[in-house]
């Protein structure tokens, strides 16, 4: 499903193009952004959204 981004990001990530993974995740109401991308990583929350490496991720989920 293709969906018109109701959200806006800009300047928040080191990398510009970076941006729209943090709207493409507001906009799909996540919990994680999981990434290698330090430019991602170095944010570590963005409002409710928490942005972790896959290894983090795995083991917050197998704790859960």
């Amino acid at each position: 499903m293709v969906t018109k981004s109701a959200y806006k990001v800009s300047g928040l990530a080191l990398d510009p193009e970076d941006d729209m993974f943090i709207a493409c995740a507001l906009q799909g109401d996540v919990d994680y952004i999981v990434s290698r991308d330090p430019h991602l990583r170095n944010i570590k929350y963005f409002q409710r959204i928490q942005i972790i490496d896959g290894t983090a991720f795995v083991n917050k989920i197998s704790s859960d």
